[in-house]
């Protein structure tokens, strides 16, 4: 997901940061959900649904694309 971000983001150069004081549990890809990958059931620490990665990016990618104008 970082380096989609990275390689997408309309702002050179763009930094991923993760695990910064919060907890949201493992994101796994919509391949690890598919194959019943690490954490892809629900748990306290990984309650997200199948597309919630590839929602994630689009919108941290809508957010950068608002803030280079």
């Amino acid at each position: 997901m970082g380096l989609e971000v990275k390689a997408k983001s309309p702002l050179k150069p763009t930094l991923c940061i993760e695990l910064a004081n919060s907890y949201h549990g493992y994101i796994p890809t919509v391949a690890a959900h598919a194959n019943g990958g690490y954490e892809t059931w629900r748990a306290k620490s990984s309650y997200l649904e199948v597309q919630a990665a590839p929602k994630m990016v689009a919108a941290a990618l809508r957010r950068l694309a608002a803030v280079a104008g």
